[in-house]
């Protein structure tokens, strides 16, 4: 019973979010539509809801549900992009930049809380599991299924900007060394994007990208700006605000390249030096609960059984 009465809630639920979002749907594109129709319509003499009686009687009431409507809408709207737009950047700062990326994600956290529903359902009972068990691995099953996509696009998120970070100090160097020699920025973007292919295919990829936006027509603060927006990484976002005030005030870009060169290279020293640290503590664990037990039983066990065997020879067959 409490099976059933579970995917008759889980049903009902799908089914009422669904109408809900369909009405607000279809209500927000039709009744301005429809009332705009209805204003303009010709006046009907014969009629008391031609054009002067609506006029007369509820020009007011239709202005302000006309105005209520409006406002919703763009609520909506926004609520709606601005949830879309973080959606994509953190799809963009995983690596996945199809054009299709955005759907395929939506379609996997739709169907795969449902397939996992179901599979649970046939796992309990398939085994005979009472309903109570049945209810909880549906339960767990759903919520897994649900979470599973978000926790691996973040899992992404935070590999590729640790790879970058990694990398920057060393992409720097190498870009200090074609802007001394005399190559543009573009270039050098070029250079590091062909250079790093084997060692860094992520940092690769964005410098790639950022030159052939350049190459395209885009401006370069703009395509800059777009970097530290697709990577997502403090130190790509600093980056990009020392080369845009650079260009802007017309200093030496080497001499500042090679400032924030050194600055990243001590900040990922330090976080080496901070990793370091850290594993004296992590060590703690493991050696307390699992290479002392077993020290203790080898070394001790012997002395303990030959204790056991003067003391007590009754119980351990000594007599």
């Amino acid at each position: 019973m409490i099976l059933f009465l579970t995917i008759a809630v889980f049903l009902a639920t799908a089914l009422g979010v669904l109408a809900i979002y369909w009405l607000i749907e279809s209500r927000s594109e039709s009744l301005p539509q429809r009332l705009k129709e209805f204003a303009v319509s010709p006046p009907d003499k014969k009629s008391l809801w031609g054009r002067k009686g609506i006029s007369e009687r509820f020009g007011g009431a239709l202005e302000r549900l006309k105005q209520t409507e409006r406002i919703k809408k763009d609520i909506v709207s926004m609520v709606t992009s601005e949830q879309l737009a973080g959606t994509r950047m953190m799809l963009s700062q995983a690596g996945f930049r199809h054009r299709t990326a955005y759907q395929v994600y939506i379609l996997v956290r739709t169907i795969l809380p449902i397939l996992l529903f179901l599979l649970a359902i046939a796992y309990g009972k398939w085994k005979g599991l009472p309903n109570q068990k049945i209810f909880i691995l549906v339960v767990m099953g759903a919520l897994f299924g649900f979470l599973l996509p978000l926790a691996f696009v973040r899992w992404r998120v935070t590999k590729r900007k640790g790879e970058i970070t990694d990398a920057l100090p060393d992409g720097l160097d190498l870009m200090v060394v074609c802007v001394e020699a005399g190559l543009g920025l573009n270039a050098a973007f070029v250079k590091i994007s062909e250079e790093f292919q084997l060692s860094s295919p992520t940092l690769s990829e964005e410098f790639d990208i950022v030159n052939r936006e350049m190459v395209a027509g885009k401006p370069r603060q703009e395509a800059l700006r777009a970097l530290s927006d697709r990577t997502g990484v403090e130190e790509v976002k600093s980056l990009v605000a020392m080369l845009i005030q650079t260009e802007k005030l017309g200093t030496s870009l080497a001499q500042s390249l090679r400032v924030h060169s050194d600055s990243l290279r001590t900040k990922r020293r330090q976080r080496a030096e901070e990793a370091a640290a850290k594993t004296t503590i992590k060590l703690v664990f493991p050696l307390v609960f699992l290479l002392f037990p077993a020290l203790f039983v080898v070394i001790l066990g012997p002395g303990f059984i030959q204790i056991a065997k003067v003391l007590f020879p009754v119980m351990t067959g000594n007599k």
